[in-house]
């Protein structure tokens, strides 16, 4: 008669003579043996959070697309107030506002009362924050000197136009999403979604929809093993 082996109190024991792999090596494997193939498609920008990027993005435009205000304030043309003293200028008669562009000119002996985000007038290169000034009748008061181009966003500061933004095998997030509204992309090329197979197998699974019996057991791996992959960006079968 044989001699049985010692019991062993262990749930994952392995048959004698295996051994477990280790996870880096389990892994090394799959990236060595599976090949994965995903065609490209086009998506909306909108719906395109979570998806892999097949190509690089360059920069179709400027962003921001034209110099503007960047606080509440008086546009003034800055080359003319560079010494320490009180100056006073008479207002434009018309205002600046983000989305309405003033058509005419403005004077270097003017000031023009602008808007956060309102593009910048011709003649207008600096913006003096609202606070910083005071109003007399038609004119504004202020004390110098000026700085050029103080409190403005510059036409491309962010990002200019044929710059690459984005490469590709990235995997969009919302600020990227941002990014690339903010130079007017609509329409990005991704990689199409990978299908995973989930499949839970034993006669004691039961679903929550199915009526419960003796013997049997909740499925709870296939609907987190779903969750997982649809939250990696993936299309889980």
């Amino acid at each position: 008669m044989i001699d049985p082996p010692p019991a062993r109190d262990d749930s994952i024991a392995l048959p004698r003579g295996v051994e477990w792999m280790p996870v880096d090596q389990a892994l090394g494997l799959l990236k060595k043996r599976i090949v994965v193939t995903t065609s490209v498609e086009r998506c909306e920008l909108a719906n395109s959070c979570g998806r892999f990027l097949a190509e690089d993005i360059i920069a179709p435009n400027n962003s921001p697309p034209y110099t503007n205000s960047a606080v509440d304030g008086f546009g003034i043309c800055a080359q003319e107030f560079d010494k320490q003293a009180i100056f006073s200028l008479p207002l434009h008669k018309e205002r600046v506002a983000a989305g309405r562009p003033l058509n005419s000119r403005v004077l270097k002996e003017e000031a023009v009362r602008i808007l956060t985000g309102a593009q910048l007038p011709d003649g207008v290169d600096t913006v003096i924050l609202e606070e910083d000034v005071s109003l007399k009748g038609q004119n504004i008061v202020f004390r110098g000197p000026i700085k050029k181009g103080s409190n403005t966003r510059v036409e491309g500061e962010d990002v200019k136009k044929a710059q690459l933004i984005l490469e590709t095998g990235r995997k969009l997030r919302p600020c990227d999403l941002a990014l690339l509204a903010s130079v007017g992309v609509r329409m990005v090329a991704v990689r199409k979604k990978l299908r995973v197979g989930i499949l839970s197998s034993g006669d004691e699974l039961c679903s929550t929809s199915e009526k419960f019996t003796q013997g049997k057991i909740f499925d709870a791996n296939k609907p987190m093993l779903i969750s997982q992959m649809e939250e990696w960006g993936y299309d889980p079968i």
